[in-house]
């Protein structure tokens, strides 16, 4: 069942990351539109505005009205044509630059003849482009009337009959206020249709995996319970090889499961040293009855054969798709603390912790389970075994935690209660066949 367990989380780890997706997207998008949004409007307004003072001022000026401020009368006449105009537009103030900086007629007459230093939009109007800027009008000391507003300053080059280049620039200082609300209701109207696009997709997209996700869910279920029904019962035909380890395997996967949670293992471990406990002596398959019911000593070819049940065990499951901590488990199962058992001789910490628990849980079931050599023990002359083991046989924290789990929950002693025999005790005895 390898890789399952991710899938399990699924719809989890698609609401995150659809989710941090989406937000970004709608982020960047909305960004975007939102600028696109300013500049179309923004100029939008500079072209009108340009195309506004064109037209109101262009057929009345020619190439000489720009040698010198234009005389008090040419203004007067100017202010009365223009005048009327300029509000219903918007339009707060309008002046005619020289090249030499020198305003030569201003719809405020105290800045006529008044000269200033080219400023960059004043220079780039002067060269054929319009320029514009916003800005509060507070830092304009002549636009008194604007002092609480923003003004939207235009700059756009003056052209006459027969000349080919700027002959000045027109400064057009415009109320900002209503292109600023235009532009903060067209930004929200486009963050809100592209958030509420992005959250109609992600909604559509959400339920369409969950749905997904469901069904593989149901599906990862029923294949569970498929593997462990197919577990148990392996773990049962091995069981049944011998009338008296019937039920043992799953009495051994309890032990270790509640081993596990006692040293506080992760899940995945504590399902892992489940399972392996389950399975740890499915390698029996290819020993013969004979020897494991034999009721005396084995012989030492017969020991030989039996040693190898772990290695069976491992090569048997070794093309199974199951977790490696479970094979190894399987296969180190009979490895010692100090390094003598088999069938690698590993010893402390390098034995995984998974077969490390499985040793302490199958000896003390192995002791406390009528066998062919000898009777059960009592759960108190089995954990005498076990501590009197730990620290060669066993992990001394390992039996420890077990023989925790243990307190309140031994059950019923058998009524007969005999020394393991010395021709068994600490081999068959406390580990099993």
């Amino acid at each position: 069942m390898r890789g399952l367990p991710m899938r399990l989380t699924l719809l989890g780890r698609f609401t995150a990351a659809s989710a941090l997706v989406a937000a970004a997207f709608a982020g960047v998008l909305g960004w975007f539109v939102a600028n696109e949004v300013t500049h179309a409007a923004s100029d939008e307004a500079v072209a009108t505005t340009a195309q506004a003072v064109e037209m109101l001022l262009g057929p009345f000026v020619v190439r000489g009205d720009f040698a010198h401020p234009l005389w008090p009368s040419r203004v007067d006449d100017l202010n009365r044509l223009i005048h009327p105009h300029l509000r219903t537009r918007g339009i707060i103030r309008v002046t005619l630059w020289n090249p030499q900086g020198t305003a030569i007629y201003s719809s405020d007459a105290a800045l006529l003849g008044r000269r200033r230093p080219l400023t960059p939009p004043v220079r780039a109007a002067l060269g054929g482009q319009v320029a514009a800027v916003v800005e509060q009008a507070a830092r304009d000391p002549d636009a008194l009337a604007m002092a609480d507003g923003r003004i939207l300053r235009v700059y756009v080059p003056v052209r006459v009959l027969g000349s080919g280049a700027p002959v000045g620039v027109y400064e057009v200082h415009r109320d900002a206020r209503p292109l600023l609300a235009r532009l903060r209701a067209a930004r929200l109207r486009a963050w809100v249709l592209i958030l509420a696009g992005t959250a109609a997709l992600y909604g559509s997209l959400f339920s369409l995996v969950r749905r997904a996700s469901g069904t593989l869910l149901a599906q990862q279920r029923a294949l569970e319970r498929a593997f462990d029904g197919t577990v148990r019962s392996l773990a049962a035909a091995v069981d049944a090889k011998d009338a008296y380890t019937s039920g043992h395997s799953s009495r051994v996967a309890a032990y270790a499961r509640a081993t596990g949670h006692a040293l506080r293992l992760p899940d995945p471990d504590v399902r892992a040293v489940e399972l392996a406990g389950h399975l740890h002596d499915v390698g029996k398959i290819g020993i013969p009855d004979h020897m494991l019911g034999k009721r005396g000593p084995l012989e030492p070819h017969e020991w030989a054969a039996v040693r190898q049940h772990a290695l069976v065990g491992y090569a048997i499951l070794e093309p199974v798709p199951i977790d490696d901590r479970v094979k190894l488990a399987v296969r180190h199962s009979h490895e010692r603390w100090d390094g003598a058992g088999y069938p690698d001789r590993l010893s402390g910490d390098a034995i995984p912790i998974h077969a490390r628990i499985l040793a302490v849980a199958d000896a003390y079931e192995a002791m406390t389970s009528n066998r062919p050599y000898r009777a059960a023990l009592t759960h108190r002359d089995a954990a005498a075994e076990l501590r009197r083991g730990a620290g060669t046989q066993f992990d001394p924290r390992v039996v420890q935690a077990f023989l925790h789990v243990l307190e309140g929950s031994e059950g019923p002693e058998p009524r007969v209660a005999r020394p393991l025999p010395a021709a068994v005790a600490g081999s068959a005895g406390a580990a099993g066949r």
